[in-house]
């Protein structure tokens, strides 16, 4: 599986005991599919969401914040485009089949995309913030 990641990942909000069986699903569905796990990418990475600033109406997921970011990729179809958080329910696509893997691993927002030939699932983590920073 080939990894990717900026040079300074912040730290997510979440710890290994409930991170790793959801990154675990994540990675055994496109395996599921036939595809090696070398043919995977896991991409790490910080991003910002910042408040709608025309004054429209905000979507609820993801609210504004700072979030490290976990996705798996490769040339594979997972489904069909989806989101999920933590209030979403029902449904029979992946992130509905992951519910209760995101919800004990503290994500705030999920969303699996398919572009042909590509799919890929993305999870979001509240960035940890340290005590008195």
């Amino acid at each position: 599986m080939r990894n990717e990641r900026p040079p300074e990942l912040w730290e997510a909000d979440t710890d290994d005991v409930r991170l790793l069986p959801l990154l675990g699903e994540m990675i055994a569905t496109p395996l599921s599919y036939g595809i090696r796990l070398e043919e995977l990418t896991l991409n790490a990475s910080n991003v910002v969401v910042e408040p709608d600033e025309d004054g429209e109406e905000q979507q609820l997921f993801p609210v504004p914040g700072e979030y490290v970011a976990l996705t798996v990729s490769g040339q594979v179809d997972i489904g069909p485009d989806e989101t999920w958080h933590p209030a979403a329910s029902g449904g029979e696509e992946l992130l509905a089949r992951l519910h209760q893997r995101l919800e004990t691993a503290g994500a705030r927002f999920a969303y699996v995309r398919r572009i042909p030939p590509n799919g890929s699932v993305t999870v979001y983590f509240a960035r940890s913030r340290a005590i008195g920073a």
